[in-house]
């Protein structure tokens, strides 16, 4: 890469702006997030969405044209008026200003200081250097990873570009010059200088580059002009030149995106972050597709954090956020041709989009900031500082990814099982073996095999993952022996006729797996019937989702809590937000149910539109034959399997109380009784709770005495 000559500050000091249609931003009512959904089918950029006076608005960025278009559509349009353009901030600049814009600044650093080295890795359409500036040594070497910080994109995202520069300050003044020595880290403050300078210019809320289009619009997304996933479909991008996330007439079509490609090609990062506003997020790869998930989200979930441990916090004395939600990036809403995807595809780049927060404001009072962040030095300081902890975790991270430990003290899970049924994922190391047949043991005893696949989008540069599809009755437990893992499930439970002690939310036959799956469109909550995980460890809970919300309004959210008193109390175990309108499975730890007698689980929909299936616990521990009991039946039974009347189950006599506990085939807990020494039998009737079981295989547990007695018992009335 050529060093940057100093010559070129002038180049485009004298470029003449092209005029455009002027951009405001505008209130448009909406029900749900089906709105926003719409509003971006027909080409609309939703920039926010907001509750005013007990209403949801979506802001739309648009012209006077597309607002004729909103109106002409139906839509009740409340234009606000658009923020005065000028040069004279006084934290802002523009990137051709004399002494003080980003040109001049980055220069004077590089002239100034022996640590900053300054070049141009391109030029705009109308001249300007795309300027990255290296932190630390002058020379490339192999034993220091890259780590890249990269803002504008969107020409209007001032917040952005003062973000990149404090953090290039940072670095250079503060970050310890032991980890200095031992990385290459490079910042690029503005990756759209043509349209970062019209936005002083002519039009404060301009987000896409200065191309001229054929239609005789002006302008193409950076955003959504890289080769990953570019095209795919029309709601991730557009194909209309006048859109606001116009994609471009072909990948990397764009000198900025062109330059950005070179870049990579030259410095390939081991970790990037991408600084945009405004809404609060730190996502990641994938964007491309809604429910689709990396293999290496155990790193990136370890960096950016989870929403009860976020690696950024909000502290803004007016936001109405306490932390940025980390997730996928179609949380927000799919993308394609984005930067995230492409680094994450190309070069294994583990890859951020940061969404800088909104700032302000509570939403009954009408105001907000968006891109229009306050000119203020105090409150510009405080989103770098929120910031800072997670661009530092990135940076020392870079040395050992598979390792990594985040801001928010999150660590990379090991290898694991991440969903038992009716898929079964495994997550590996990358160069681990294959994990061979899936070895499936079923609730009547048989053992089954099925087939891990791999995918090109499920290999990373950490992890694989490897995919069974099992979709067999009565999926009890599953090991991939050549892996060494294995999981059982506990219990299972998915709206269907037979799933006994689930109370709340609707059914659908909108479902993963079955006939019907759990919907709550609102308010609601779901709770499991009680779970005996005695003698059971290393417990985490299984379920699959889908999901209707927004991070723009994040509270309206779904929330995962767990009990270990049968239901007296609850804890938050994971929050769920955003959009998400394609299954996934989810796993989340459960270090606190070992061991618990009354384990319970209950979803709580807050305004939250939230599907779910296969909900239920399982174990990395796997115990053989505990509760779920092998072909050998200990106890006597006086038939079996049952056709007509009771049966009697007996055992040998003891001198203690027999516990005997029944349950279903998916180990949900049905009945549990004590049998009063010296009785040692007990009849049963086929019934719990009341209630007539329908026919199929039921497990039967007695313990006394120190010894433990088991037998599967057929109803077949």
């Amino acid at each position: 890469m050529a060093r940057y000559a100093f010559g070129l500050l002038a180049l485009a000091l004298g470029v003449t702006a092209r005029v455009g249609a002027q951009l405001r931003a505008v209130e448009v009512p909406i029900t749900d997030r089906s709105g926003i959904d719409s509003l971006a089918r027909l080409g609309f950029e939703v920039a926010a969405v907001r509750e005013l006076r007990g209403e949801l608005y979506a802001i739309v960025i648009a012209d006077a044209s597309g607002e004729r278009a909103l109106r002409g559509r139906g839509y009740v349009v409340t234009a606000t008026v658009p923020p005065a353009v000028a040069d004279t901030f006084l934290v802002y600049r523009s990137f051709d200003k004399p002494v003080a814009g980003i040109r001049a600044t980055l220069s004077a650093w590089a002239a100034a200081d022996t640590i900053f080295h300054l070049d141009s890795i391109g030029a705009t359409i109308e001249g300007r250097p795309i300027l990255a500036v290296k932190i630390g040594a002058a020379d490339d070497s192999p034993g220091r990873p890259n780590v890249l910080f990269m803002a504008t994109h969107h020409a209007r995202e001032w917040v952005s570009t003062e973000m990149a520069m404090k953090l290039a300050r940072w670095v250079a003044d503060s970050l310890p010059r032991a980890l200095l020595a031992q990385r290459d880290v490079w910042v690029i403050p503005v990756q759209n200088p043509d349209g970062y300078q019209y936005t002083f210019t002519a039009d404060r809320l301009w987000r896409k580059n200065r191309r001229t289009n054929a239609d005789g619009t002006f302008g193409v997304d950076p955003n959504r002009n890289y080769p990953a996933f570019w095209g795919r479909d029309d709601i991730g991008s557009s194909p209309t030149p006048g859109a606001e996330t116009y994609r471009g007439p072909a990948p990397a079509s764009e000198l900025e995106t062109q330059a950005i490609v070179s870049f990579h090609a030259a410095h390939p990062p081991a970790v990037a972050v991408s600084y945009h506003t405004y809404s609060g997020l730190v996502v990641h790869p994938y964007g491309y597709r809604s429910g689709s998930l990396p293999p290496d989200l155990p790193v990136l979930r370890a960096l950016a954090g989870t929403d009860l441990a976020p690696a950024v916090s909000d502290r803004l004395p007016a936001s109405t956020l306490t932390h940025y939600h980390p997730g996928p990036s179609w949380n927000l809403y799919p993308t394609n041709g984005e930067y995230t995807d492409w680094a994450y595809r190309a070069h294994g780049t583990i890859a951020f989009t940061t969404e800088l927060t909104s700032g302000c404001c509570d939403p009954s009072s009408g105001a907000y900031y968006g891109f229009v962040f306050p000119d203020d030095s105090v409150l510009v300081e405080q989103v770098f500082r929120d910031n800072l902890p997670f661009a530092v975790s990135a940076i020392v991270a870079a040395g050992d990814l598979g390792n990594a430990i985040g801001a928010s003290g999150l660590v990379v899970s090991p290898p694991r099982f991440e969903a038992v049924w009716p898929e079964s994922w495994i997550s590996l190391e990358r160069n681990a073996a294959a994990p061979g047949p899936a070895s499936v043991r079923t609730a009547s005893g048989a053992t089954v095999t099925r087939t891990f696949q791999s995918d090109s989008l499920t290999r990373g540069v950490f992890r694989t993952t490897w995919r069974a599809d099992l979709r067999a009755d009565e999926v009890r437990v599953v090991r991939a022996a050549s892996a060494g893992l294995e999981a059982q499930l506990l219990s299972l439970g998915g709206a269907e006729p037979d799933d006994t002690g689930w109370a709340g939310w609707l059914t659908t036959a909108d479902a993963l797996a079955g006939q019907r799956a759990w919907l709550a469109t609102g308010n609601d909550t779901l709770t499991s019937p009680v779970v005996d995980l005695r003698d059971r460890s290393h417990i985490w809970l299984q379920f699959w989702q889908k999901h209707a919300g927004s991070t723009f309004v994040p509270e309206r959210r779904g929330e995962v809590q767990f009990s270990a008193d049968s239901g007296r109390t609850w804890t938050d175990a994971a929050h769920v937000v955003g959009a998400g309108e394609n299954w996934y499975p989810v796993r989340v730890d459960l270090p606190q149910a070992s061991g618990v007698a009354g384990a319970r689980v209950r979803f709580v929909a807050r305004g939250f539109t939230w599907w779910l299936d296969a909900v239920g616990f399982a174990t990395d521990s796997v115990v053989a034959d505990q509760v779920v009991a092998s072909a050998v039946a200990d106890l006597e039974l006086s038939q079996n399997p049952v056709r007509q009347g009771p049966v009697v189950m007996s055992w040998p006599a003891s001198s203690q109380d027999a516990r005997l506990r029944i349950y279903s085939f998916a180990g949900v807990l049905l009945a549990a009784e004590t049998v009063t020494a010296p009785t040692s039998e007990f009849v049963w009737d086929g019934t719990a709770g009341g209630r007539q079981l329908p026919n199929g295989a039921y497990l039967v547990v007695v313990e006394t005495g120190g010894r433990r007695y088991r037998a599967r018992v057929f109803l077949a009335r």
